[in-house]
């Protein structure tokens, strides 16, 4: 027997666990103890993270070829009846699951905390500062000399944050910009390629663009926040001048709320469908800009889900583990 003869079982048993693994990664739904588990199973053994990389490029194919998919559904949904829209779900969903799989596997890879779908957690950070993230955020802790460093890969958080001994500033990098903040507290969300970010009490700087590990800030531009106040910039864009932050709306997370108020129907959609696991799909020809407004309890969202479909005569279905469909 050779060699690699001898080796293969050992190698079929990593590709298997690397397979099991990325599921579970990519279903949104793991604990910060399982991915400790996972991060240990990875680092173990070379061929462990061989395998992982190796089912990694594979659903990163997956992926290109889900576009395709989607793109045909697209161009024969003018033909469609209700019925073999409903009856076609599994497929459009399988497509839609394939495309979001190697951005949740890029976010889970870097994440330090994760917080599962429909789920909350306060994290108590090195420093002191105690971190609230909401529903499937992630965040990366990455603290060193002179720089309380915290990267926000998706969601909101809230933060809490005492002063430091040696005086170096709290900074939240996410969406391309920075946040610096002495002490006090403040509350960041990132969605769609868009960065908000409100100050609760103290003040703060936020800089974009900007590397998240940049210390030479003397001639960056930034916005200075105080109480009360908030901004938002695009990925790769300044950030706009302060205004007033409506603070019940952007933290009605925390109190177990959704609040939306004159927001477009889609972009309603997206933010409920953050407390579900499955990723929610909308049929072509919703009016996706539709305002809607409405208050719902983050522990009922598949209710939010089909009030808000109310507005378009739309139903809901709900295909366990793969997608809920908005038809």
């Amino acid at each position: 027997m050779s060699d690699t003869d001898h080796d293969r079982p050992d190698n079929n048993r990593a590709s298997h666990d690397a397979r099991d693994w990325l599921v579970r990664l990519t279903s949104g739904s793991l604990s910060a103890g399982e991915l400790e588990q996972f991060k240990l199973w990875r680092d173990c053994r070379p061929e462990h993270r061989a395998a992982f990389e190796h089912e990694k490029r594979f659903w990163k194919q997956l992926d290109r070829l889900a576009q395709p998919a989607g793109n045909v559904a697209r161009q024969q949904s003018s033909g469609m009846t209700r019925r073999s829209l409903l009856g076609g779900g599994a497929a459009i969903a399988a497509a839609s699951a394939g495309f979001v799989a190697a951005p949740r596997v890029s976010i889970w890879w870097q994440a330090d905390f994760i917080v599962p779908a429909g789920s909350q957690r306060e994290l108590p950070l090195p420093d002191g500062t105690i971190a609230a993230v909401n529903t499937g955020g992630a965040i990366k802790v990455d603290f060193r000399v002179g720089l309380r460093l915290v990267h926000l890969l998706r969601g909101e958080a809230e933060f809490r944050i005492p002063p430091a001994a040696d005086g170096s500033p709290f900074r939240v990098a996410a969406g391309g910009g920075n946040t610096d903040m002495s002490d006090g507290h403040l509350t960041i969300g990132n969605a769609d390629d868009l960065t908000t970010v409100a100050v609760v009490a103290g003040h703060a700087a936020v800089y974009s663009p900007l590397a998240p590990d940049e210390t030479v800030l003397s001639q960056r531009p930034y916005v200075d926040l105080a109480s009360s106040q908030q901004t938002t910039y695009l990925s790769g864009a300044n950030p706009g001048q302060p205004g007033a932050a409506d603070l019940e709306m952007l933290l009605a997370w925390r109190q177990g709320k959704i609040i939306f108020e004159g927001k477009p129907f889609a972009a309603a959609i997206s933010d409920i469908g953050r407390y579900v696991a499955e990723p929610v799909i909308l049929r072509p020809g919703i009016d996706r800009d539709l305002a809607v407004s409405g208050i719902f309890s983050t522990a009922q969202p598949l209710a939010a889900l089909q009030s808000l479909a109310k507005t378009q005569a739309l139903s809901v279905r709900r295909i366990p583990g793969i997608a809920i469909i908005l038809a």
